[in-house]
């Protein structure tokens, strides 16, 4: 049975204004209740990418296309794909954060005792209770992304895109959101993110393309992220734990601390 595809990028150029190549020539499909990890380098162009699959811009060739369709309304698509930018003062730009997570909702005309029971729920998600009538520039800037992040929430898309989204988070908040992320998942929400720091990617993705102006490798987690030379070669650092677990000539190496944990159970109960 065919994949039911949500985006799929075909040969996708972006060049700036000012004539900088943000990425060039990638092919990438994402199919519904995946997750998928896209990573890279600083400056490979994932953000960029990012923005491209969630409609925000226009390829300059190529063409990305949503839902299997060749052209789709513009609020078809921020109805069903959700977009985390990196940067959370472009996504808070109302007087308070309940406003903000209020704003997508009341666009897509979703009823107030339905969001009421959201905004309650992400609230206590993201420990959001005491911010929601405060400004966004009076928070922290883990403060300010977990608004941002509830904000995308609040609109219960189809298609979560996430540009680095625990960059300022702290340990428990960012365990939070994956097991929350997660469990989306289950309920068929497709998943994407951008990464830089590999150790998430395990806990969150069960694919990976690597970026690098074009898509270097993509396939399953394991085989890109225990591929050292590929990593190596596009300026990735080697997961600590996958490094470990060469160097102590383990079998399957492990991407996780649970699997870590298993394995050298394994090797101890050898010996």
């Amino acid at each position: 049975m065919a994949r039911d595809k949500v985006i799929e990028a075909r040969k996708v150029k972006y060049r700036y204004p000012d004539g900088t190549v943000g990425i060039e020539k990638v092919d990438l499909e994402l199919c519904r209740g995946e997750k998928v990890a896209i990573i890279g380098p600083n400056g490979s162009g994932k953000s960029t990418l990012l923005e491209l699959l969630g409609g925000l811009i226009e390829p300059t060739e190529g063409y990305v296309k949503f839902f299997a369709n060749e052209s789709i309304d513009h609020y078809e698509i921020r109805r069903r794909v959700g977009v985390l930018l990196q940067n959370s003062d472009d996504v808070l730009f109302n007087p308070t954060v309940r406003e903000d997570l209020e704003f997508g909702p009341a666009q897509l005309q979703i009823p107030k005792e339905e969001f009421d029971k959201t905004l309650e729920d992400i609230s206590q998600l993201l420990d959001l209770k005491s911010y929601l009538n405060k400004p966004p520039f009076r928070l922290s800037e883990g403060q300010k992304q977990r608004a941002a992040f509830g904000s995308v929430l609040a609109l219960k898309p189809e298609v979560l895109l996430l540009d680095e989204p625990f960059s300022s988070v702290d340990i428990e908040t960012k365990q939070s959101m994956i097991k929350h992320l997660n469990g989306l998942n289950e309920e068929g929400v497709t998943i994407v993110v951008t990464a830089h720091d590999l150790t998430t990617v395990p806990l969150i993705a069960d694919r990976v393309y690597l970026l690098n102006k074009s898509v270097m490798a993509e396939g399953s987690t394991r085989d890109i992220l225990t591929d050292l030379e590929l990593l190596k070669n596009n300026s990735l650092d080697i997961p600590p734990l996958v490094e470990l677990g060469i160097r102590l000539g383990i079998n399957s190496v492990p991407l996780t601390v649970d699997e870590a944990v298993e394995r050298l159970r394994k090797e101890f109960d050898k010996s």
